[in-house]
């Protein structure tokens, strides 16, 4: 908002503890939110810093005012590389330019398809791949008609019917999804050859989300000269490996081993990633492979996104549960949510000199979104109850178990849960009518539990 001379009124920079207060007509003045601390906790007390000329009020606000890429040192240090897909490109890149990767200095987005979007390049991550196999592999059948006739190759059934694809334990049933395995070694190769000095290597997708201050203060824990492999750890037959979607983080040293042992068996890799499903399991094979094992990094790296996610789960040992860990990285996160997440941690960071821990991200951006019961919405509850009549019954049968937190009712099949997730509405057309409620009163015994849990639980390292 801008106001005139003459005007009341107040302006609320990017740091939302910078107040600026216009006094009419000739001036302007700055004060500041901050709690004094003389070893215990003050009230918030606002400072006035000063009065100045109207004249010069907007160049003032214009030049002090704190942009949240001021804090991230060090990632310039970073070189991130950003994985999509030509289906799913325009509807999910726009949104990072404005938060995943507004502060990052050093970035690279590569597809399966050449392009500008958003005013940024997208560039082909396959354009150096063994060109016989470019011309015969089915696996790029797909990728053959879109060089040569872009997306409108494809008619509006066949994007549909690949929007719709289910994930399945082979992966996903799209000839995009079976094309990107063929990414990750190659990428590797690319993002070397672009900024071979580099400390770190960022590999995300386009629904992963990264909180950038936390991972620059985790990775400072680890030696950037020596070779490391961090991520969220997954598992394909005797092949472990970083799950792609959480994001992962690969040293420079760990980089080049890798790029310098596939040059050396580049046969062998096109024959193993022509055989396989997942490319991020391909990567992984091949870093161990040259030497360099994963450092197994759940819950810092995380796969689901937050009002998804079982802040509970033993996924990573009973241990080393997410509730009390910092966060990392969230995945799955729809275009619409990345701006109410980035703005719910750039405030975070602004007020808080410690990191959100994924108790933190549950506390006050899920649990506020959380009520008795919501309609056309999937909490993803998941303890079949069998056919049960109505929503009120499904609703008792859960009460009458001490630890359930959670029911939701399909058609008359009941469902209840243990852990506590917030979920996501049902989309328009949908067959399935889901109606989810919550025992709210549990909440607090819940989070007084978890909260008991931690001790001194902070990051994931070697």
């Amino acid at each position: 908002m801008r106001f005139q001379r003459g005007q009341e009124g107040s302006f609320h920079s990017e740091n939302p503890i910078l107040d600026v207060a216009w006094f009419p007509p000739e001036f302007v003045c700055v004060s500041i939110l901050a709690r004094p601390s003389y070893g215990f906790i003050l009230p918030k007390k606002r400072f006035v810093l000063g009065c100045f000329s109207a004249s010069v009020s907007e160049q003032y606000i214009h030049d002090n005012a704190r942009s949240p890429c001021d804090s991230l040192k060090g990632l310039e240090d970073f070189f991130v590389i950003l994985r999509t897909g030509a289906t799913e490109a325009p509807k999910k890149l726009p949104v990072h330019f404005t938060t995943t990767l507004r502060c990052v200095p050093h970035y690279a987005i590569y597809s399966d398809y050449e392009e500008d979007i958003g005013g940024h390049h997208v560039q082909n991550a396959l354009d150096e791949v063994n060109p016989e196999i470019i011309a015969t592999h089915s696996d790029f059948e797909y990728y053959r008609r879109l060089q040569e006739g872009g997306r409108e190759a494809f008619s509006a059934q066949e994007l549909a019917q690949w929007a719709a694809a289910k994930n399945t334990n082979g992966g996903r049933d799209s000839p995009g999804w079976r094309l990107d395995k063929w990414k990750f070694l190659p990428l590797a190769e690319k993002a070397l050859r672009v900024r071979p000095d580099a400390k770190w290597y960022i590999f995300i997708e386009s629904d992963t989300y990264i909180l950038w201050q936390t991972l620059l203060e985790w990775l400072s824990h680890f030696d950037p000269s020596k070779p490391h492999y961090v991520g969220m750890q997954m598992q394909i037959g005797d092949v472990v490996f970083a799950y792609g979607g959480a994001g992962f983080a690969i040293s420079n040293p760990a980089l080049k081993k890798v790029v310098e042992h596939r040059r050396a068996n580049l046969e062998f890799y096109d024959d193993f990633t022509g055989a396989h499903w997942a490319g991020d399991c391909v990567l992984g094979k091949a870093l161990a492979d040259s030497g360099v094992k994963l450092q197994w990094s759940f819950p810092n790296f995380a796969g689901d996104q937050p009002s998804d996610m079982d802040f509970n789960t033993s996924f990573g040992g009973q241990e080393k549960k997410p509730w009390c860990y910092y966060a990392a990285s969230y995945h799955h996160l729809p275009p619409a949510e990345y701006p109410k997440f980035a703005k719910f941690e750039e405030k975070w960071n602004q007020e808080n000199a410690f990191r959100l821990r994924h108790r933190d991200v549950f506390r006050y951006y899920v649990l506020p979104r959380i009520s008795s019961q919501r309609f056309e919405w999937d909490n993803l509850s998941d303890g079949d109850q069998g056919t049960i009549d109505s929503f009120d019954d499904c609703r008792k049968t859960c009460e009458s178990q001490p630890d359930c937190l959670q029911f939701s009712l399909t058609d008359q099949s009941c469902k209840t849960s243990t852990s506590l997730k917030l979920g996501h509405q049902i989309p328009e057309g949908a067959t399935e009518q889901v109606k989810s409620g919550w025992i709210v009163e549990r909440v607090k015994g819940y989070t007084e539990r978890m909260d008991e849990t931690c001790g001194h639980k902070d990051w994931i390292l070697p």
